[in-house]
């Protein structure tokens, strides 16, 4: 018996021996540890699912779909980009010594960080579906949902447009208000590069909303929108209710433009952090039958690119990380790896 046992004990022995060297190296060395865990994280992502029969959606696509690098990098997004965030697009550009320099430089692999920012792509996508929708009539009313400080109502009020923008009250909303994320008044939403300050207030009313409880005043809109809200609602099924109940305010034509967290990970359920919920594919599949049964118009594309080191990035959300970030397009949120997914609706004529 020993002399069976003694060799693979022995063998065991040395094993853990070796680990315990590799885990006290990676405590000695923070980068290798934060390496590791984005390297547990990616092996984590299962996008199988998501891309079977699917094709690599395009960033102009009229139709519900995820972020990717390439995306990122699309003339098209960047022209939103520079209109939406001035300030960040100036400061790619300084970066890359030229406005085309990232084609010059290998393209998606050769952008700076900054173009690949999920929070970006969302504004990005809400307004290029919007404009896609309301084609050069430019005219009409828009209704935005937990609007926080964001470009948008300012977007679309420079188009004509009678934006109502909404968000919480500041009770309900105290943990927004201290991250500067709840809706400050028309000073907020204030973009002069888009429109005056006097064509802003004649154009953007702003009210308190529940949108758990949504009021029978609001009225009837050619275009509804949120950026990354629906998840917040309490629970999944809020999330997808609201998208729902609201797009009963869409006049014929109308458009309803969300976007929200989807799950790379394999999940029986879905993920609810409290906090946040993170919506699976068959989540976003059911909810466009029941929309389609409904009358709607909705198509989803789920696939998610994974094909650059940006597309490959896992953003640990955690403020001590050391790595320079290569992107901000899939993000840990408690057990889950998310990305970013625009939902598109519309009501038919």
């Amino acid at each position: 018996m020993r002399r069976y046992l003694g060799p693979r004990l022995a063998a065991i022995e040395g094993r853990l021996d070796s680990l315990a060297e590799q885990v006290s190296a990676l405590r000695a060395d923070p980068l290798e540890l934060e390496r590791a865990m984005r390297s547990r994280w990616l092996q984590r992502v299962d996008v199988t699912d998501h891309n079977r029969g699917g094709h690599q959606p395009a960033f102009a696509d009229f139709d519900s779909h995820a972020v990717s690098a390439a995306q990122c990098v699309d003339p098209v997004y960047l022209e939103w980009y520079r209109r939406l965030l001035p300030g960040w697009f100036e400061d790619c550009v300084a970066r890359t010594d030229g406005g085309d320099a990232w084609e010059r430089r290998g393209g998606v692999f050769g952008a700076p960080a900054p173009l690949f920012n999920r929070k970006a792509w969302e504004w990005a996508y809400i307004a290029e579906m919007a404009s896609q929708a309301v084609g050069s009539r430019r005219s009409g009313r828009a209704l935005g949902f937990g609007v926080g400080n964001e470009p948008l109502p300012a977007l679309f009020a420079s188009w004509g447009m009678d934006v109502v923008a909404t968000d919480q009250s500041t009770e309900s909303g105290a943990d927004w208000a201290e991250t500067g994320e709840l809706m400050g008044g028309l000073d907020g939403l204030s973009r002069p590069h888009l429109l005056s300050p006097e064509e802003l207030a004649r154009r953007v009313a702003i009210r308190t909303v529940d949108m758990n409880a949504l009021p029978e005043d609001l009225g009837a809109f050619d275009l509804i929108w949120s950026s990354c809200s629906i998840e917040h609602l309490g629970s999944p099924e809020l999330g997808l209710r609201f998208v729902a109940e609201s797009c009963r305010l869409l006049r014929p034509g109308g458009v309803a433009v969300h976007t929200t967290e989807l799950e790379l990970t394999r999940r029986e359920t879905t993920a609810d952090h409290g906090h946040c919920a993170v919506y699976r594919i068959e989540d976003l599949q059911e909810f466009a039958g029941r929309m389609l049964h409904d009358g709607y118009q909705i198509s989803l594309n789920t696939t998610v690119c994974m094909d650059t080191p940006q597309d490959r990035w896992i953003d640990l959300g955690q403020a001590e990380a050391k790595l320079a970030d290569l992107a901000h397009l899939r993000v840990v949120i408690g057990d889950s790896v998310t990305t970013s997914f625009g939902l598109l609706v519309r009501k038919p004529v």
